[in-house]
């Protein structure tokens, strides 16, 4: 998992950077499709460094499958 590549992705879907060190705020990540889930949305904050992995309690099983949907949605939303 790619921290910057995520990062861009998201740019591109939202165009939104509004939050610390020009990352996509939670509102935009979920306009991008509704398969979005809060699961995939801690993931974003872990892989941002906004938390630690034991302060998030709803991460999904697998986080590189997040991840991969998280690419994919963010594709789709710029096509």
């Amino acid at each position: 998992m790619n921290k910057d590549n995520l990062k861009r992705y998201l740019l591109n879907a939202t165009s939104c950077k509004i939050q610390h060190d020009g990352w996509t705020c939670g509102t935009c990540f979920f306009a991008i499709s509704s398969k979005l889930k809060k699961t995939d949305w801690q993931n974003v904050l872990l892989i941002r460094g906004d938390y630690k992995k034991e302060d998030l309690n709803n991460l999904p099983k697998d986080r590189v499958k997040s991840y991969n949907k998280i690419i994919r949605l963010c594709e789709v939303q710029t096509k």
